[in-house]
């Protein structure tokens, strides 16, 4: 293992500039060097803590570092020390083992968690004392191994540096198991690259991420205030956000790309609730946010999908359900309403209407005619049903979309569609509706055409229904436009077998005995 570089850190430049200069005049030079060293030192000390540095005497180096903090105490360096400010350790070593502290002001009154980064078998270091900063520790000296982590990997190696966390091990990494070890001794162990007593929730956060040496990546802004009372900070790849009702959370790559296009925690998805997650089937990840949820995946991009659109599609199943992944965010569709696509489907809802889902050919349908605004028919209102022999239905607020199979469906508006219904649907002497309900040219009406009739309707006649020699001569004598007006009747057969239809203006009989045909005006 190669040697490990001096710890590059977010620290204030009046701490850094207080080390380097202790760095130059350090050594085995004049007394008045040493002398100068010592002052550096408690630059550093004021600098970090200067409350209790000054209100409690202590050792100048404790106030930066804690208590062993001298390669002779024995103890093992801690690994952003020498890890270039990562949490995280280093290449050629593994996690080995664990021990804890109760009741830690590092944590917040928390445990926190002392993690050996032992010597991996096969690699190598050398044994030495570092020699920056007041970290002064150990580096690949101690042979010893509590032996909780990475159990699968035998035998007793060098500790090459510590991490902490206050996150338990067995949450922090599956490597690791439950075996509680206790070390009081460590209790004011710390590093100028490790957040001091009392951090913030977001700090804490940050520190168990690995720092530097996270996903994240390099702080660049200082922790400022959020949204309604939460706090927030921004890293090279993303940012971490708390708020007492989420907790800590991060938010990175792509996933904070579309949250912050969203206004981030000011906006409709709030504070996030969840870290990133693995969907589960292989192909995508969502972080969950306190009113709604990004979702993202190869070939469908980051899409958010918001409030109670997120709540139903998590009810069918979410990215593994009948949908599949979402292709667009959710956004807005037929004035106050609004629709998320998704691989297999969309989702429309209203103030009016709750969240329902479109699929199939009735989507094909329904997008072809405008969607909510142009298709007459409104936002749907039940999801679709399904028949014998493959036909199919769903509910619209002002009519449905319906047909005898995946291929052929079309819209009923209003009245006929009840109307329908009322005669059974699928079931119903007009058979299913083959052609969209239209308005009639030239009159105030609509006609909707169905496997076994046509239907006509106005707002003084309602739908009335007619087929055969009567509709045929009914068209021929110009229909609603022409001077018969619209149906005031359905289609009617005497005791005799005459088929007859009211209008407006008259009456068309047809006799199928006589095969003739009578136009009687009013």
């Amino acid at each position: 293992m190669t040697d490990l570089l001096p710890a590059r850190t977010d620290t204030p430049l009046s701490v850094r500039a207080v080390d380097k200069v202790a760095g130059l005049l350090e050594g085995d030079g004049s007394t008045r060097r040493r002398f100068l060293y010592r002052l550096a030192v408690i630059g550093s000390a004021l600098a970090i803590d200067p409350f209790k540095f000054i209100l409690r005497p202590t050792p100048a180096y404790a106030s930066v570092c804690g208590s062993g903090n001298t390669c002779g105490a024995g103890w093992s360096v801690f690994c952003c020390t020498i890890n270039n400010g990562a949490n995280t350790c280093p290449k050629g070593s593994f996690v080995a083992g664990w021990w804890k502290v109760d009741a830690s002001a590092f944590c917040l009154g928390s445990a926190r968690y002392y993690i050996d980064c032992n010597r991996r078998p096969g690699s190598s270091c050398r044994c030495r004392c570092n020699t920056t900063g007041c970290d002064r520790r150990r580096v690949c000296c101690n042979v010893f191994r509590y032996g909780q982590c990475n159990t699968q990997i035998k035998g007793v190696t060098e500790v090459v540096c510590r991490l902490v966390t206050c996150t338990p091990p067995w949450q922090w990494s599956k490597a690791c198991g439950r075996t509680v070890r206790v070390s009081e001794s460590t209790r004011s162990h710390t590093s100028r690259c490790l957040p001091g007593q009392n951090p913030s929730h977001i700090e804490i956060k940050y520190q168990d991420m690995g720092l530097v040496g996270s996903v994240l990546g390099k702080p660049t802004t200082r922790e400022r205030d959020g949204a309604r009372g939460g706090r927030k900070r921004f890293y090279e790849r993303g940012m971490i956000l708390w708020h007492r009702d989420t907790g800590a959370r991060e938010v990175r790559g792509a996933f904070a790309n579309r949250y912050r296009k969203l206004k981030a925690e000011a906006g409709e998805l709030g504070y996030p609730r969840t870290d990133r997650r693995a969907v589960g089937d292989g192909k995508g990840f969502f972080v969950r946010f306190e009113r709604g949820t990004i979702y993202r995946a190869a070939g469908t991009g980051t899409r958010a999908v918001i409030k109670r659109a997120d709540r139903r599609y998590r009810h069918l199943g979410g990215p593994r359900g009948a949908l599949g992944y979402p292709t667009t965010s959710t956004r807005s569709a037929g004035g106050n309403g609004r629709v998320t696509s998704f691989q297999r489907g969309d989702i429309y809802m209203s103030p009016r209407t709750a969240p329902r889902e479109v699929t199939d050919a009735i989507l094909t349908a329904y997008r072809a005619l405008g969607g909510p605004a142009g298709s007459k028919i409104g936002f749907p209102t039940h999801v679709a049903q399904l028949f014998d022999g493959g036909g199919r239905m769903q509910r619209f607020e002002r009519g449905v979309i319906a047909g005898p199979n995946a291929r052929r469906v079309h819209r009923v508006r209003n009245a006929i569609a009840d109307r329908w219904r009322q005669e059974g649907a699928n079931t119903s002497p007009w058979g299913y509706p083959i052609g969209h309900t239209e308005d009639v040219p030239g009159a105030p009406g609509w006609e909707s055409p169905f496997q076994r009739a046509v239907v006509f309707w106005s707002k003084a006649t309602g739908p009335r229904w007619l087929r055969g020699r009567v509709l045929r001569r009914y068209r021929n004598e110009g229909g609603p436009a022409g001077w018969l007006g619209f149906p005031v009747t359905d289609l009617q057969t005497s005791d005799a077998g005459v088929h007859s239809v009211t209008f407006q203006g008259g009456t068309i009989a047809y006799d199928p005995a006589t095969n003739q045909e009578t136009v009687v005006p009013h």
